[in-house]
């Protein structure tokens, strides 16, 4: 070796930095040179300036000189284990969020991380930083058995140790990552309640077989009531028990998907075998809860508790029920127990909470949840402020007056903890413009919002917040949850899609105008400039009598359950209200509001001013959504056409957000049986747009039935163009390959994919490039896409937390439609702006569908 070199190695080994800095440019190939260093060969210049710590000497050696960060010595220690053994936290969080060291590479000698080495060299900062960001297992054993906790005790160094029994302590205290939701419902009398009260009751005790009647349960629960559980055979749940009155449903779905945003769940439908119907009852409950549960990010098991079974006491009607049941149970392959509610004890009860606490179990064997250190203090330093909502200036100020719990001091690095203690479902984060809400406990938010704005009126807790417009005031729901904040009330309910806030003028434009203003109690004045709310769940008038005269219909189409059993929740309906009251809200040219709308219940109308009027109706006991529209003679039907094409765009993309459980068909009605109203669309002649499409796409004239006969094409659409297949209104927006193919597994018809990966390099240049989307957000937007998180944790491990790589990674998978990404809407460029919506990212979602999606026509 020459001299300079000499030097050069001797002043590294020495640690004279300064000299160090001086040699480095004098000597050629900085990266190949190494050497022998104490006992340990191969060692590397970059070794020896990560174990001084000098941060500016190893960035210039691996930018300038190429020194690889992830080479090992002659034992297999990186520079990361040596930045360790110094207790370098700013070199360490340099070669791991830079580089993406592994924070978890064992030597090939002990078998030891670097997290192995800082507790054994007593470097208590080393090991805090390691614990804190997730990755590092405290318990990994060496080739010797030996754990970071053993080794560190057996030096003696009281830092270090005092590290990791606080890192015990706190994951003991506030196990985050091991909580599972459970979910009661079921109809009123079911005995909802008392199982509840059963499951609260036994959460500290084994049953042993013991028998005793239940008492002091309350019968009737309004909205949820959660209880938050270490319980002794099924571990630490939440348990939410939801009222069963048909008032609450539309919430409660919107609280479920809420609760489920970041983990599984395990559904506990109750039905009672004494009610009139109780196989309806269950058919019912199931379409709800298979609706959820395929929406959830992770796994969820349904369990059906039939109860009052001991009351029949005739054995060959009791059979007879039961069989009636078990043969829906098995058909929907769901684990099921036969009980009386009001006992605890017995062989029922028993095999009860064995199924239960087998499907929590495995809820958590799946969830892929690995979070870290950060995330268990920050848990335990919300919990220990004692208050439920919190401004992220709090946070802030809490953990700089908190000894007990270190959390991240930069603000960017605070959202992101708190983003990961929201994928877990505990906590809520709330983003406005310009400010930042933490709900502690959303459960108790939930129950007291839920329980009272949509508490039937023969509860306690009813308010006539809304009258029945589902119109309500800011300044009247400030009055009602004084000590809320009103933005981060409204901004809670936004999230859940339960409300939107309402331009007055536009308000003035429809049948629940006298509502806009409201009126001084006796002067009767206006009172202008107040902010108005939406919510179409409270919304309970009849279709005005007049729509069904004012109109003559020249389309109609319709979304038909294929099965006598399913039916469109009610959740279904409110959203798509929802959007299309907002979309329609929004100005028109030169700022003038031209639609004339009118709602009801269970559907809307529109006209806007271009002589189009669009219905849009649920119908036939909620197995049916109808869309009607109708074109003003003078007026070009163009605009109808057009229009038409976006509705039902809208009408399709909530179906497979809401209900992607439903199995449907898409039907035309006969031009000349459009006469409204049309309760029963089925009873019509209609016409299979799947049959219509693949008509059109053979070039045939006719639609050929099954008896023999045929339509001519252009009878059934008399109003577009059949030569411009790909602009077909009835597309929706979509290609006509996405509706016409079936699969041969389900012989339902497949989920849209508008994208696939061939499109990779169109979706992440959109996206990174176009948009300015940060990759680090890859892992919260691949759960909402649809992606199970045990997936993402994979992606993750296997490119080392790049956030470029995994960002890559995730897009292709949801490209190719892994998980329940079809569910979820498949991979379209809709399906991706709902998902970014929810992670908050609204103006790119918006970017993205006013240049990819055709739902802006809803507004022509």
């Amino acid at each position: 070796m020459s001299l300079e070199e000499d030097k050069c190695w001797d002043v590294f080994e020495r640690g004279d930095h300064k000299e160090a800095v001086r040699l480095l440019p004098l000597v050629k190939e900085l990266n190949k040179m190494k050497r022998k260093y104490t006992l340990w060969g191969n060692t590397s210049l970059l070794d020896l300036s990560s174990k001084h710590g000098w941060l500016d000497v190893t960035k210039d050696l691996i930018t300038k000189y190429h020194c690889n960060p992830h080479e090992r010595d002659d034992n297999g220690r990186t520079c990361l284990h040596y930045a360790a053994l110094g207790n370098h936290v700013d070199m360490m969080r340099y070669l791991i969020d830079k580089f993406h060291c592994d924070p978890m590479a064992a030597d090939w000698v002990w078998g030891r991380t670097p997290l192995h080495y800082a507790a054994r060299s007593g470097s208590s900062a080393a090991v805090e930083y390691l614990l804190s960001i997730g990755k590092c297992d405290p318990l990994a054993k060496d080739n010797e058995e030996n754990t970071p906790f053993k080794l560190a005790k057996h030096r003696g160094d009281t830092d270090t140790l005092s590290v990791l029994k606080k890192f015990g302590a706190i994951k003991s205290s506030h196990p985050i990552d091991s909580y599972v939701n459970v979910l009661l419902v079921g109809n009123p009398r079911a005995g909802k309640s008392t199982l509840s009260h059963v499951i609260n009751d036994t959460a500290s005790f084994t049953l042993l077989g013991a028998l005793r009647s239940v008492g002091g349960v309350v019968p009737c629960t309004a909205g949820i009531i959660p209880y938050k559980l270490k319980h002794r055979t099924l571990g630490n749940i939440i348990l939410h028990d939801f009222a069963g009155h048909s008032e609450y449903y539309s919430s409660h779905s919107a609280v479920i998907e809420n609760l489920l945003q970041g983990s599984g769940g395990v559904f506990l439908i109750v039905v009672n075998i004494l009610e009139k119907e109780p196989v309806k009852q269950l058919h019912q409950w199931l379409t709800v809860v298979t609706n959820e549960a395929q929406k959830a990010l992770n796994q969820c098991h349904v369990i059906v508790i039939v109860s009052h079974v001991d009351e029949i006491s005739n054995p060959v009607e009791r059979r007879r029920r039961k069989e009636e049941i078990q043969e829906i149970i098995l058909t929907e392959s769901c684990d099921s127990v036969f009980l009386d509610c009001r006992k605890l004890g017995g062989s029922g009860v028993d095999s009860f909470f064995n199924k239960l606490s087998s499907a929590c179990e495995s809820i958590r064997s799946t969830s892929g949840r690995n979070l870290s250190l950060y995330c268990h203090m920050m848990y335990g330093l919300l919990e220990e402020r004692k208050e439920n909502i919190l401004t992220l200036s709090d946070v802030m100020s809490a953990g700089k007056d908190n000894d007990d719990y270190f959390i991240p001091y930069k603000r960017e690095d605070i959202l992101d903890v708190l983003d990961s203690l929201q994928s877990t479902g505990l906590i809520s984060v709330l983003k406005s413009e310009d400010k930042v809400w933490v709900v502690v406990n959303k459960g108790i938010l939930l129950t007291e919002l839920n329980g009272i704005l949509f508490a039937p009126e023969t509860f306690k807790e009813h308010v006539d917040i809304a009258s029945n417009t589902g119109i309500a005031s800011v300044s009247g729901l400030t009055r009602l949850f004084s000590k809320y904040n009103p933005d981060m009330l409204i901004r809670f309910l936004k999230n859940m899609e339960l409300c939107e806030e309402m331009n007055p003028s536009f308000l003035r434009m429809t049948n629940l105008h006298h509502l806009a203003v409201e009126e001084e109690e006796e002067g009767g004045t206006e009172r202008r400039g107040e902010r108005l709310l939406f919510f179409p769940c409270l919304l309970s008038t009849d279709r005005p009598d007049e729509m069904t005269s004012c109109e003559v219909y020249q389309f109609g189409w319709c979304l038909q359950c294929t099965s006598e059993h399913h039916f469109f929740p009610p959740r279904y309906f409110h959203v798509l209200s929802l959007r299309l009251a907002y979309k329609m809200a929004l100005p028109q040219k030169n700022n003038q509001l031209m639609r004339c709308c009118t709602f009801w219940k269970n559907g809307l109308y529109w006209s806007n001013g271009h002589g189009v009027g669009s219905l849009v109706e649920i119908v036939d006991e909620s197995q049916c959504v109808l869309v009607m529209m109708s074109c003003k003679k003078g007026c070009s039907r163009d605009n109808m056409v057009s229009l038409r094409g976006g509705v039902i765009e809208k009408v399709m993309s909530v179906y497979k957000e809401s209900c992607p459980s439903l199995e449907v068909n898409e039907l035309v009605i006969d031009p000349k049986e459009l006469a409204y109203p049309v309760n029963t669309p089925r009873e019509r002649t209609v016409y299979s747009v799947k049959d219509i499409l693949s008509a059109i796409d053979k070039g045939d004239d006719c639609l050929v039935h099954d008896n023999g006969t045929s339509t001519r094409l252009k009878e059934i659409l008399p109003d577009e163009s059949l030569s411009d297949i790909s602009n077909l209104s009835l597309l929706g927006g979509r290609d006509i390959k996405e509706v016409i193919e079936i699969t041969e597994e389900f012989k339902t018809p497949l989920t849209p994919i508008k994208l696939n990966i061939n499109d990779l390099d169109i979706v992440t240049k959109e996206l990174t490039s176009d948009q300015h989307l940060s990759s680090s957000v890859w892992h919260r937007l691949g759960l909402q896409l649809g992606l199970y998180d045990p997936r993402l944790v994979d992606i993750d491990e296997r490119h080392r937390g790049d956030p470029v790589k995994c960002f890559y990674a995730c897009m292709s998978a949801w490209l190719r439609g892994e998980d329940k990404v079809r569910e979820k809407g498949g991979p379209s460029w809709s399906s991706l702006a709902t998902a970014l919506d929810t992670i908050e990212e609204k103006s790119i979602a918006t970017n993205i569908r006013d240049k990819y999606c055709t739902s802006n026509q809803l507004i022509a």
